[in-house]
């Protein structure tokens, strides 16, 4: 075998093993979700993931952009030898992030209280508040581990973390729930405990496996912090705008709407998501792939963003399609019969604009392969403050539906946005009738399945009809000759170049 041969079946392995643990990951985080929708009543899941969703805004400032000078930054200097600076590196990101994490924490116990009376609006509800300061501190030490594995090129390690937490977090749920503590402050607990065991194997493990780092002494260097700097403000800045749009959602639905409302839009959220779920990997292959088929290769590029554009509105579809004709089945069985008469009109609205949110993360990749940074973070920017202005009305005017009219309106946006940005760099065409093909198949497969009038009543009709479906949908791709060898090949050809 030869030396390319061997470096491309590695590449594919290390891809693979990346794309499967992070599929894992993300089955796990959505489990806990069905447990809790499950056990819990629907004013108290919401207000589970209104807490929840308000930790989620902090952590994305959690580290101050230093994280990404981490993931850039080690391995320069690892590949050096250097390792007094990568340990001091390590070190000045490892105790940003904690100290923020801390500081923050203080202010939400401190004024816990107060957010229980005042936006949560339901009385002590500040104990979930402060549970999840413990599970704040122990996420940002995983989330410092996971730069740092990131920047020594780990993808074992930093891959597996999400797992293993989310599977931890599951393992303490269950067991809550086995022993008749399902309620959300057990849960919450759940949460805090499989973070902080997380963080302590990991560190364990980063302690044990770098000693030629961790041998090193901290030292205080300016111009390492200059350096680092550098490259974590502009990230930074990216994360606040991206925040805008974190905020929105939650935030105003509990706002003006309360707990119930949260808890809605919880449950359609993931639901609709469930091709995000499973596509996002990908992003860890096509931007790199991108940056590199920019150097010289742009006619290989051109056919890859086309077909890009086909098959990713082709995989979104498919997923959005089921749940359109499936609403009231798929929540039932999945989510518990309790929300039945609550999600299906703004789960339906949701899906129609699915395909777009994936694509706006599909393209918000491809846009950074193309080295365009500062365009994208201008165009997420307005994009953000336009998303922010209008959830804030709709969701005070129609709640739920407001938020999910909002959310497919700012993924349009930003699918445009990044479209004209990509075009620029490289020019390619939009298949058009293509996506003229797919809305006309989708048109008459609801309608036909309406008129037969399928019905699904448990996991068996569907396991049988979801079988059907994806057959009839496989041909359909076939016979618009989406498969093909070559971008297979253009693909792996990229990668094994690194």
């Amino acid at each position: 075998m030869s030396n390319h041969q061997q470096i491309q079946i590695g590449v594919i392995k290390s891809s693979l093993f990346v794309i499967i643990l992070t599929f894992l990951a993300s089955s796990f985080a959505y489990l806990t979700r069905v447990l809790l929708s499950r056990t819990l009543s629907v004013e108290s899941y919401g207000l589970f993931y209104a807490v929840f969703g308000l930790f989620t805004i902090v952590t994305t400032y959690i580290d101050l952009g230093f994280g990404y000078s981490i993931i850039y930054l080690l391995p320069k200097y690892i590949k050096q030898k250097n390792y007094s600076k990568a340990w001091n590196i390590f070190a000045y990101g490892q105790l940003i992030t904690l100290c923020v994490s801390l500081i923050i924490s203080v202010v939400l116990i401190i004024f816990g209280s107060s957010l229980s009376r005042n936006y949560f609006k339901v009385p002590g509800s500040e104990i979930l508040i402060y549970i999840f300061c413990a599970y704040l501190i122990s996420f940002t030490m995983i989330y410092s581990l996971t730069q740092a594995f990131g920047g020594l090129q780990k993808e074992k390690y930093y891959s597996s973390i999400a797992f293993i937490r989310w599977f931890l977090t599951v393992i303490f749920l269950f067991f809550f729930f086995i022993f008749g503590f399902s309620n959300i402050v057990y849960y919450a607990i759940a949460f805090a405990l499989g973070h902080i065991l997380t963080a302590t194997v990991y560190l364990f493990l980063f302690f044990k496996k770098h000693k030629f780092l961790s041998s090193n002494k901290v030292t205080w260097e300016v111009l390492t912090v200059k350096e680092m700097l550098t490259f974590s403000l502009p990230f930074l800045l990216e994360t606040i705008v991206y925040s805008l749009v974190l905020i929105g959602d939650n935030f105003f639905l509990m706002l003006f709407r309360g707990v119930k409302e949260v808890g809605i839009y919880n449950i359609i959220y993931p639901l609709s998501s469930i091709p995000i779920m499973l596509i996002n990997p990908l992003t860890t292959l096509i931007l790199p792939l991108v940056s590199h088929l920019m150097k010289g290769e742009k006619e290989k590029l051109r056919y890859l963003l086309e077909k890009i554009l086909q098959i990713f509105p082709f995989i979104g579809l498919y997923f959005s399609l089921f749940i359109i004709i499936f609403p009231s089945s798929l929540v039932s069985l999945i989510f518990g019969q309790k929300w039945l008469g609550l999600v299906e009109v703004p789960l339906i609205i949701l899906c129609l604009g699915t395909t777009s949110i994936l694509m706006s993360v599909i393209l918000g990749a491809i846009t950074l392969g193309t080295g365009e940074v500062r365009k994208k973070l201008k165009a997420t920017f307005f994009a953000s403050v336009v998303d922010l202005s209008l959830n804030a009305f709709l969701i005070w005017k129609y709640g739920v539906i407001g938020a999910v009219i909002t959310t497919s309106l700012f993924a349009l946006m930003l699918c445009f946005l990044f479209t004209r940005i990509i075009k620029r760099a490289i020019e390619f065409q939009i298949p058009y009738f293509f996506y003229l093909k797919l809305i006309l198949f989708s048109a008459a497969f609801y309608l036909a399945a309406k008129y037969i009038n399928i019905q699904i009543n448990n996991w068996f009709e569907l396991i049988f009809f979801g079988f059907l479906y994806t057959i009839i949908y496989v041909v359909f791709g076939y016979i618009l000759k989406l498969y093909n060898k070559q971008l297979i090949t253009i693909i792996f050809s990229g990668r094994n170049t690194y």
